[in-house]
């Protein structure tokens, strides 16, 4: 007796039949590991590499760089396949390489209301601007907002719960500071993360803060406590959203000349998020990766940047089995630990107390005498640097404040005073350094990576109003680094501020605030140094300077051509050069014409 045909089981070996048939016939599936044959000539020829510091052309075979050297000889022996790009007197460079940004949260935020002081100069224009946006949204709905800035913005207060409930009663909101250090919420948006005023707070530093009464205030402190709304949000706006604004971030860094990214401290502690950037970026897809792209859980791969990946303290699961994982165009590479935190919620720690005005008083709320404190005691970094070291992990650790750098390096120089291992350990923003602890960092081989633009955007508050003319005119002090050679570098920090190259540039060789104060002019650096926090510095921090960083043969061919060359224009120019295309692997990665 035959036994009967299950309709079920033949229409899954049906579907599953022709999914397969399909990713064979897809001619989408993109290899990253396979570049085109491009030769350039006819421009300047910046090679970042010192034993060649220029070249009148550059030869480029299957996204490697072959030949260095005379146009005419390299032409006779490329292959017939071969670009050949007519510089017209434009610039070639190697790819920038964007030492510490936040790709998850900058999707995360990207289509949120922009309340920042970048586009409003008024506190009225503010919030005339969020009532106009929350009258659009339908009841229920999240309604998120980036950039509140107390800093750019002036006589800006934070808004209170009532405040946010009276504007939009019937939904949640969410507005994230341009820090990205504090957080205000309406009582929707709690009562939706299952928050109230009996949830007791992460810790000292990450909290939920109560007025008398022991009532929510609405302010949310630090990233412990933000995390339950930040999963809520989540599950509210989907995973499609964040897959279609991360395609949109990773395109806008190659747009802006990056050719690798450094996800610092990845803004996440769900696997899912990892092997959706692993799908973007890595050489090459999986098969099963290929099978979700085809039915629309994962997006369709195309030429992108390079991620190098820390993960979180506090989302060491992410971390795989070993340090030598993925490939050379996805990695997970380290674990990112917060030592203190940021200037504008008082939270970096200082040696001596923030300046107490009204401004710090009334508008920071910053307590009487207060400097700051750590995140962390320093056995708990110091146990953590060794457990992590031991088994190949670099180590990143945020500080800002001249103490809680001060107590990062001891607690490094106590762990690692006879070691000699190649642990290129990293000390993040730096907002504040002194002489002692930069010899130091050249005896431990720590790199620093400087949040440059602290000085353009907030520079001027700083000095006058948050720590004063003292210590205002020593942030940064980016040449003390390079006169030790130390290899160090600029960032942005995006989203706090856009992942724009020549902006950091600009800074750090002008050393000018936005109202072009100038500010600690003897930190200077020349536009060389420059150029190379962003391109072979940056190789070396992510153990990638043999194949990324420069122009030189057998490295891999991540280029970038500008319309004008940095090392010849008006330094007061430098901001306004234009990446005018992006090559990863010789393959162009950007979207301009």
């Amino acid at each position: 007796m035959r036994k009967p045909i299950n309709i079920k089981s033949i229409l899954a070996y049906s579907t599953l039949s022709v999914l397969i048939i399909s990713l064979f016939v897809s001619n989408k599936k993109i290899d990253f590991s396979k570049g085109d044959n491009l030769l350039f000539y006819n421009g300047p020829i910046i090679t970042m590499d010192i034993d060649k510091p220029s070249a009148e052309s550059v030869y480029i075979e299957n996204g490697i760089i072959k030949s260095i050297g005379d146009y005419e000889n390299i032409r006779k022996s490329i292959k017939p396949s071969t670009h050949i790009i007519d510089l017209k007197g434009k610039t070639l460079l190697p790819g920038f390489i964007d030492s510490h940004t936040h790709p998850v949260i900058s999707a995360f935020l990207y289509d949120m209301i922009d309340l920042s002081g970048f586009t409003h100069n008024t506190k009225e224009d503010l919030w005339s601007h969020f009532s106009d946006k929350v009258s659009k949204y339908k009841p229920g709905e999240w309604i998120l907002c980036k950039g509140f800035d107390q800093v750019l913005v002036p006589n800006l207060l934070p808004p209170k719960i009532s405040f946010l409930d009276s504007i939009a009663p019937n939904n949640p909101v969410l507005i994230a500071s341009q820090s990205l250090h504090s957080y205000w919420a309406n009582s929707l948006a709690f009562q939706e993360s299952g928050i109230d005023r009996s949830t007791p707070d992460p810790d000292i530093s990450s909290y939920y803060e109560r007025d008398s009464l022991g009532n929510l205030t609405g302010y949310v402190a630090e990233q412990a406590a933000f995390e339950p709304i930040k999963n809520t949000i989540l599950e509210a706006i989907g995973i499609s959203k964040l897959k279609t604004n991360s395609l949109m971030v990773m395109n806008n860094y190659a747009k802006n000349g990056f050719t690798s990214i450094t996800s610092m401290g990845i803004t996440t502690s769900d696997k899912k998020v990892i092997h959706l950037y692993d799908h973007l970026s890595s050489k090459r897809s999986s098969f099963l990766n290929d099978m979700l792209s085809t039915i629309g859980i994962l997006p369709e791969r195309n030429h992108t940047v390079r991620n190098f990946v820390f993960v979180r303290y506090d989302a060491t699961h992410l971390l795989p089995s070993s340090s030598k994982n993925g490939d050379d165009f996805f990695k997970i590479i380290g674990i990112k630990f917060w030592y203190d935190g940021s200037p504008y919620t008082g939270s970096m720690y200082l040696k001596k107390p923030y300046l107490e005005n009204y401004f710090t008083k009334n508008v920071l709320h910053f307590p009487p005498a207060h400097s700051g404190s750590p995140l962390l005691t320093k056995d708990q970094i110091g146990s953590s640097i060794a457990k992590y070291q031991s088994t190949g992990w670099q180590v990143a650790v945020h500080t800002q404040g001249d103490m809680s750098t001060r107590d990062v390096i001891d607690t490094f120089e106590k762990l690692n005073t006879n070691s000699k291992k190649d642990y290129r350990h990293r000390l993040e923003h730096c907002l504040l350094v002194d002489d002692i602890s930069f010899e130091k960092m050249s005896r431990l081989n720590l790199y620093p990576s400087f949040h440059i633009n602290h000085l353009y955007y907030y520079g001027q508050k700083l000095e006058s109003k948050i720590i004063g003319s003292s210590r205002g005119k020593k942030i940064l002090p980016i040449n003390l680094a390079a006169e030790r050679s130390i290899k160090f570098t600029l960032h942005a920090d995006q989203p706090m501020f856009p992942s724009e190259p020549f902006s950091l540039i600009h800074t750090a060789v002008n050393r000018k605030t936005k109202e072009g104060k100038s500010l600690g002019e003897q930190y200077a650096i020349d536009v060389y140094n420059a150029l190379e926090s962003l391109t072979i510095n940056a190789a070396w921090q992510i153990k990638m300077e043999n194949k990324l960083g420069s122009i030189t043969e057998g490295k891999y061919a991540d280029l970038i051509i500008l319309d004008q060359n940095p090392l010849d224009i008006d330094k007061n120019n430098l901001r306004n050069i234009k990446v005018i295309d992006t090559y990863v692997h010789g393959n162009k990665v950007n979207l301009n014409p």
